[in-house]
């Protein structure tokens, strides 16, 4: 046994030596063989280790790029193709640089990326290098005419990118070329892609307002380097007008822009003065010389003529006249022993008058009584002005309509939203909502014509927040009021996700909720668009967390409607833009929505609107306006509703055309004919047509003004005569009373 257990261990003692010996050859073979050309090692390429040339591919392809690795550097061709040595493709990714290199006067490139492992270079293939490119652009300012605007003119201007990169430059930066991101590369299905961006000017400043649309301008520096910016000045004639006569007055105007900078003009010979480059903006003019003048708020935004008003020293002498003589003639009229004499003096006057009128001969009296007569009819007749356009201001009567008027108002316009649908256009230009400046007209027009504030679409979105905080800004500084239409439709018609809505109402009462701004009913009234597509349990849980802070209102289109939702809602307000008020059936279907409504509580907002033609966007049906009436039937209708408030569809609604905003096609008919109704007592400014010339300016003539002072002088003295004689006959009668008296009292 033992011996079978020894010879056992010898065998197994041999077996592995041999194993050993036979490992070792191996072993140190293993090195010889990792550097033998063509094997690889467990794991590694079979030409990683190896010497080798790298061939490379510029995205884009550009001429001129450079490399450097193990000392050596290569430039690509004008393919964009680089070929360079490489001593080993392990670790070549570590030394291997891309040089950031100008490869022209105004063009630069940095590394940006590889496509995959430059490992593979080492089996033959072409590895794409991608390069992010930057341009020097440089650019000019041109007005309308194609006059070129001094650079030195503009303070600021702000360059934004398509991915969102801003340049703010002031000062002398303005008038500075700029190196700007000209492309950039990303991952495509078949390998890199290069994507060249584009560049928008949102604002260029001018005398403290911009004179661009914002992001209406476009350039694309890979494709134009020297950029032409237009700007929007206009040519606007500035004259003076006496208040009573009508008569070119004053000796120049005094101009403050939006940075407080005043500037005195002179008036030429023909009583004006224009200006030819005068940035877009809001200006408050003023006369000086000649008499007294107030400064108003002008509004440029195309070529116009403005003809401001002058009290006159002539005006205050005449106005001094009449108050004097009607203050003697009342005290004329008021004393017999002055009345007497006056009329002694009077009397001795005419008949010496009438001698010499009978002593002149008969032709010089017919001479005499045709000047006379051609100068009455002067004075009566109403001068005719030299052109038949509308001024550019229009009065109205005093407010009188009970309830608040409120437009709805859009904010989702870009420059190119005016490309699509449209039938019409603004006056104001085709603008950007983001424009601050269109804000404040906006808001001081619809004010003017008596609306109380806008109704504005909204949902939570990064562009439409920035809007609306825009907006907030502008109508707490003028003093308007703001409601919200939130859009809880997606662009299908479908309606947002209830989560979605109630964490929208949160934000915006976070934020919002005690806002004098939208203090309209003592609290903010938040129309929800689509909740008739909701239950009333739904429509419940989603409005109560902020049930307290804003009042809820639903868009139900009928009675139905408003009583499955129930006292759910704050009240309902209907958007009906596309009823024809002539049919006659629109009174008695909103009489009948206000009854049910104000039966569960609730506030009701009647819809009226000026008109219907939303063809272009997939409607059938078109309202035509007539010319105003159609407004003033819409809003008669929305009256006899007894509503809470009035919305008029809408302010700015170009696609369904129901916009009463002052308009190519339109005009501002709509705006006067609602002006007119609500009572308006301001000026309504609506920009002038630039083809006009100066007509007679607003006022009387010499005629009028006389006739109507001395008609006021005479009607005070009829007044006073009057009183006079009915006084004089009481005393009479007194005096009748006392004789009776006395004759029949014995003595």
């Amino acid at each position: 046994m033992i011996v079978r257990r020894c010879l056992a261990a010898g065998l197994l003692s041999g077996l592995l030596l041999a194993l050993a010996a036979a490992a070792a050859p191996a072993a140190a073979a293993a090195p010889a063989m990792a550097a033998a050309p063509g094997v690889a090692s467990a794991g590694t390429p079979a030409q990683a280790s190896s010497a080798g040339v790298l061939n490379l591919q510029t995205v884009p392809p550009l001429k001129g790029v450079v490399v450097k690795v193990d000392g050596t550097t290569a430039r690509s061709d004008a393919n964009g193709r680089i070929s360079v040595p490489v001593r080993d493709f392990v670790g070549l990714d570590r030394r291997l640089t891309v040089v950031p290199t100008r490869i022209a006067p105004d063009r630069m490139v940095v590394f940006d990326r590889f496509r995959g492992q430059l490992s593979r270079g080492a089996r033959g293939q072409v590895v794409e290098l991608g390069v992010r490119t930057s341009r020097r652009v440089s650019w000019q300012f041109m007005d309308r005419f194609g006059d070129e605007v001094p650079v030195s003119r503009v303070a600021s201007m702000r360059l934004r990118s398509n991915t969102g990169e801003i340049f703010d430059l002031t000062g002398q930066r303005v008038s500075e070329p700029l190196w700007v991101p000209e492309s950039r590369t990303q991952q495509g299905p078949n390998g890199l892609v290069s994507k060249q961006l584009y560049y928008v000017v949102d604002a260029a400043v001018i005398d403290g307002t911009s004179v661009v649309n914002r992001a209406q301008q476009r350039f694309v520096p890979w494709e134009q380097q020297s950029w032409v910016i237009q700007v929007l000045f206009f040519r606007v004639s500035f004259a003076g007008s006496d208040m009573l006569f009508g008569n070119q007055s004053g000796s120049g105007i005094e101009l403050t822009g939006s940075n407080g900078v005043v500037t005195r003009m002179p008036f030429g010979p023909r009583g004006a003065v224009t200006v030819p480059d005068l940035p877009r903006g809001t200006y408050d003019v003023k006369i000086y010389g000649g008499g007294i003048s107030f400064a108003r708020p002008v509004s440029i935004s195309k070529d116009q003529q403005v003809t401001l008003n002058v009290i006159t020293w002539i005006d205050l002498l005449l106005v001094a006249l009449a108050v004097l003589s009607a203050a003697v003639g009342l005290i004329v009229l008021g004393r017999p022993q002055v009345r007497t004499t006056v009329s002694r003096v009077a009397v001795r006057a005419a008949r010496d008058g009438h001698s010499r009128w009978r002593r002149l001969p008969t032709s010089r009296r017919a001479t005499v009584i045709v000047v006379l007569i051609t100068l009455t009819l002067a004075g009566l007749l109403p001068a005719k002005s030299a052109n038949a356009h509308p001024p550019d201001l229009m009065w109205c009567s005093a407010p009188t309509d009970p309830v608040p008027v409120l437009a709805y108002y859009y904010i989702w316009f870009t420059p190119t939203s005016w490309n699509r649908g449209k039938i019409d256009y603004p006056l104001l230009g085709r603008y950007s909502s983001d424009d601050i400046e269109i804000m404040r007209r906006h808001v001081r027009m619809a004010k003017a014509a008596g609306i109380d504030g806008f109704l504005v679409s909204w949902k939570h979105t990064p562009q439409l927040d920035e809007r609306l905080a825009k907006l907030v800004d502008v109508a707490r500084t003028e003093d308007f009021h703001l409601g919200i239409v939130y859009q809880g439709l997606d662009f299908e018609r479908q309606p947002l996700p209830l989560g979605t809505v109630e964490t929208d109402f949160t934000l915006f009462a976070d934020q919002y909720a005690s806002d004098p701004v939208f203090d309209i009913f003592g609290k903010p009234v938040v129309v929800w668009t689509g909740s008739n597509r909701q239950t009333r349990a739904e429509i419940a849980s989603t409005v109560d967390s902020v049930r307290g802070q804003l009042l809820i209102l639903g868009n139900a289109k009928s009675v139905a409607e408003i009583e499955a939702i129930g006292p759910a809602m704050d009240g309902q307000a209907y958007y009906w833009s596309s009823v024809d008020p002539f049919n006659r059936t629109s009174e008695a279907k909103l009489a009948a929505m206000s009854r049910a409504v104000h039966l569960q509580g609730g506030l009701w907002i009647a819809p009226a609107a000026p008109g219907f033609d939303a063809r272009l966007v997939g409607g059938a049906k078109e309202v035509v306006r007539r010319d105003g009436d159609t407004m003033r039937a819409s809003l008669a209708a929305a009256r006899a509703s007894e509503p809470d408030a009035i919305g008029v569809i809408s302010w700015n609604e170009f696609s369904e055309n129901t916009h009463v905003e002052p308009s190519e096609r339109n005009g501002a008919t709509d705006l006067n004919v609602l002006a007119t109704i609500l009572g308006a007592q301001t000026q309504i400014a609506v920009p002038a047509d630039s083809s006009e010339a100066f007509g007679r300016p607003a006022g009387l003539s010499s005629g009028e003004a006389l006739l109507l002072a001395f008609g006021a002088i005479g009607l005070v003295s009829a007044l006073a005569a009057w009183r006079r004689r009915r006084s004089s006959r009481a005393a009479d009668l007194r005096d009748v009373g006392r004789e009776q008296v006395s004759a029949e009292t014995p003595p």
